[in-house]
């Protein structure tokens, strides 16, 4: 997502269906395999069923894990499944940023081939992850002449909001903006203030991290909220819509948007499951995929970081990571990575990309109390 946010907001946001009450559901034998459908009561659906679940909706929302491959030949199934039940539906993505619509169209008029859409769209420095995750997807969409549209904003108008806020974007930035930007419900509120609260070892005291941060998550699910409407509206047909899991579950994210914008709109949620014990009537719909056995694209550095007066603090280190085994210690001030200035979290995920790609260690100079440091950080290369 290339989003500069707080680790504790982070774990927050991903970790809400473990900290909300569930009640157990019994999962009948055999054991699951990846890729089955279940329902929040623990029921196995099958294909079938699942479609008539799902069909008559405005809105399909259907969260991932972006570097879990199971997960996007789940969504491209789903994509199938409909397809050749008769539902017409746009398909509409987090990974691509309204800029990059124009491409899209292209896309789905046929003049651009599947080879050639990832560096038509940019998809590596805007996206970030493996574009090959994301085959199946689009080769799904092709088969069955599914529109593919784009519904984010541009990365760098979040990471202003999320560093700064709104009052931060200058008129460029502000015409990329939703109509109207919905706060969060009471309750996403209350539980990330409860969850802020509980990391004050981690967080700096001010909270504007927290406003930003709140801002920021605002701004980019009601502006997919919005995208899917105005989609939907145009084709006449309804959307499905494929983003991480954090902006579909408990509704707060994007189906809040939605019902605010119409409360009328027909809305479910699909998440995947990644233990059958986890499935919950919180949430209406799940599939199955295990954990993914390898990370893709964006790298995960070990490092609990958050942004004070425009420097990198790292606030904690993850035992056993890149960053331990660097030598990172709690209260470095990052300055530096190979040889440049720092200015944002930006500048450590395009070093991590550029490394994991060379087999080449990342080169970081900290400020300690005792002087600069410089650090090696050693990644694994990707294949």
């Amino acid at each position: 997502m290339g989003i500069a946010r707080l680790f504790f907001l982070c774990l927050a946001l991903l970790m809400v269906a473990a900290c909300a009450p569930k009640m157990p559901v019994h999962i009948e034998e055999p054991a699951p395999q990846p890729g089955e459908f279940y329902t929040g009561d623990g029921e196995r659906l099958t294909s079938k069923e699942m479609v008539d679940r799902i069909r008559d909706n405005d809105f399909i929302l259907l969260g991932e894990s972006h570097n879990n491959p199971c997960d996007h030949k789940v969504q491209a199934r789903i994509v199938h499944l409909l397809a050749q039940s008769g539902v017409d539906h746009v398909l509409g993505l987090e990974m691509v940023n309204v800029r990059r619509q124009e491409v899209l169209d292209s896309f789905n008029r046929g003049e651009i081939s599947l080879e050639e859409l990832p560096d038509r769209l940019d998809w590596s420095e805007t996206w970030g992850y493996d574009f090959d995750l994301y085959r199946p997807v689009f080769e799904a969409a092709r088969e069955h002449g599914v529109p593919v549209k784009a519904l984010n904003l541009p990365s760098e108008v979040t990471r202003s909001i999320s560093h700064y806020g709104l009052d931060s974007l200058d008129e460029e930035d502000r015409r990329y903006l939703p109509d109207k930007i919905t706060m969060p419900p009471e309750e996403q509120l209350s539980f990330l203030e409860k969850q802020y609260e509980m990391h004050q070892e981690f967080v700096p005291e001010d909270r504007s991290e927290l406003q930003h941060f709140i801002q920021a998550q605002s701004t980019w699910d009601s502006k997919m909220a919005e995208m899917a409407e105005q989609f939907g509206f145009e084709h006449s047909l309804p959307v499905v819509v494929l983003a991480g899991s954090e902006h579909v579950r408990m509704g707060w994210g994007i189906e809040h948007r939605l019902l605010k914008q119409d409360g009328d709109a027909r809305v479910t949620r699909v998440l995947p499951v990644r233990d059958v014990e986890d499935i919950s009537p919180d949430n209406p719909l799940y599939f199955y995929c295990p954990p993914a056995q390898a990370q893709h694209g964006r790298m995960r550095l070990g490092l609990i970081m958050s942004r004070q007066d425009d420097v990198l603090v790292v606030h904690g280190v993850v035992e056993d990571s890149a960053a331990d085994r660097a030598g990172f210690q709690k209260g470095d001030e990052i300055i530096g990575v190979n040889s440049r200035a720092v200015h944002g979290m930006s500048d450590l995920h395009d070093a991590a990309v550029k490394a994991s790609k060379t087999g080449e260690p990342v080169v970081f100079k900290v400020l300690r109390k005792a002087g600069i440091k410089s650090l090696k950080l050693e990644l694994p290369r990707e294949e």
